[in-house]
């Protein structure tokens, strides 16, 4: 079992929990992802791949930020060449060809963004899935195949010519043979339906790795404190950590910022108020007052299994539809980034209650037995190719790329 996922917490670490229920069930797992992963990803006991160094994924969470601002489609041309993601496709590609077995390999992509997983199936006649975390990935998904079609076509061009596919290879027409959604039928039914194609299995509820508390945090939460997160990303509203803070602090409340990025918290904090850069969510939200977060759908599962009340100030990528659904099952809730004002916010926390949530179900035990159907597929007929040509972007030096040209 081949794994591909990029992103954050929120997309990483539903592969990893996916490729524990596989190890578990007898597979040989893999996971190509992030180089900050490493640590999770071993303690997970499973292989890992590095598709970066931890300095270029840095960079490229700096960069988000701007995808958040504008329409315009050049904006991720510009994105992809400065980051290099055409030269990690093809690194990924390369990677997966050269752990594949014949007969007993299934290639598993973060959804729209695992093309890597599309080329490799193309190439090998190996099974190939997507997988969703939250309904926009799929719904978004006919936006992303026109960029692919227009904007990016040419480098994913180039990238299919240097694995052999050809340039004519288009990315934009290749599908693989599952896609599957992390989150359960009732969630899907609050809002825009997924297609009958998506077999949705339930949340992941895969943020369970123990780690100890600061002897600080345990006493702040002593006091039932508000616990707020815009995640462990920087594709953020710059007001996000401010209103949250003003919020808080008008209702004398104490609070728990949990952010990886010491820059994004307001500096200096009030009294009774204390920033961490992770805590185990599993273990903590049980203990808080109220969960005032992003809307990402890790997150907000999490609230829902832990019965935490949640207040979402949701703004861009998929995150103001999750808060929709969750506000139309009276679950949470929300405001859209042109009403966060303190005294808003405020009002909702004060207001706050959990609501009954419905079962979540066993998304990573359903996404398991889906990815183990594909074993028993019919084989596709592999693309035959000559040697692999240069990288599509000789720019990127990642760790990954050098190893794999010394081995060949």
């Amino acid at each position: 079992m081949l794994l591909v996922s990029h992103g954050t917490d929120g997309d990483v670490l539903p592969f990893v929990g996916l490729g524990r229920s596989l190890a578990r069930r007898g597979h040989s797992v893999t996971v190509l992802t992030h180089a900050p992963y490493a640590d999770v990803v071993g303690r997970a006991g499973l292989d890992f791949v590095a598709i970066d160094t931890e300095e270029e994924y840095e960079r490229q969470l700096a960069d988000t930020t701007g995808l958040l601002a504008g329409r315009a489609p050049g904006r991720w041309l510009e994105f992809y060449r400065r980051n290099d993601l055409f030269g990690q496709t093809l690194a990924e590609f390369r990677a997966l060809c050269e752990r594949h077995v014949p007969g007993e390999t299934v290639l598993i992509g973060r959804h729209t963004s695992a093309v890597s997983v599309l080329m490799a199936a193309a190439r090998l006649g190996a099974p190939a899935a997507w997988v969703a975390v939250s309904p926009v990935q799929v719904m978004g998904e006919a936006g992303a195949r026109l960029l692919y079609a227009t904007t990016l076509r040419a480098g994913l061009a180039e990238v299919a010519e240097s694995a052999g596919l050809g340039r004519d290879w288009a990315a934009h027409e290749a599908a693989p043979r599952l896609e599957v959604g992390l989150w359960p039928r009732w969630f899907d039914d609050a809002g825009a339906r997924s297609p009958a194609r998506v077999r949705l299995t339930g949340f992941p509820l895969a943020d369970d790795q123990p780690r100890p508390l600061d002897p600080a945090v345990v006493e702040l939460l002593a006091e039932r404190p508000a616990l707020v997160s815009g995640g462990t990303g920087r594709m953020m509203h710059p007001r996000f950590y401010e209103v949250a803070v003003q919020a808080c602090r008008e209702m004398d409340r104490p609070a728990l910022l949990v952010v990886r990025h010491r820059d994004l918290v307001p500096h200096p904090l009030p009294e009774r108020m204390r920033w961490v850069p992770a805590l185990p969510f599993h273990a903590v939200l049980p203990q808080v007052g109220v969960l005032l977060h992003h809307g990402g759908v890790g997150t907000l599962a999490r609230a829902l299994a832990a019965g935490t009340p949640q207040v979402i100030l949701a703004h861009g990528v998929d995150r103001p539809d999750n808060a929709e659904r969750l506000a139309a099952l009276r679950l949470a809730r929300w405001l859209p980034v042109e009403a966060w004002e303190p005294d808003a916010v405020a009002a909702l926390l004060a207001d706050a209650s959990p609501g009954a949530a419905p079962d979540p179900g066993d998304g990573l035990a359903g996404a398991a037995t889906a990815m183990e159907e594909l074993l028993h597929a019919p084989l596709a007929v592999p693309t035959p190719l000559p040697e692999p040509s240069g990288p599509a972007a000789p720019g990127r030096r990642t760790a990954l790329l050098r190893l794999l040209e010394a081995r060949r």
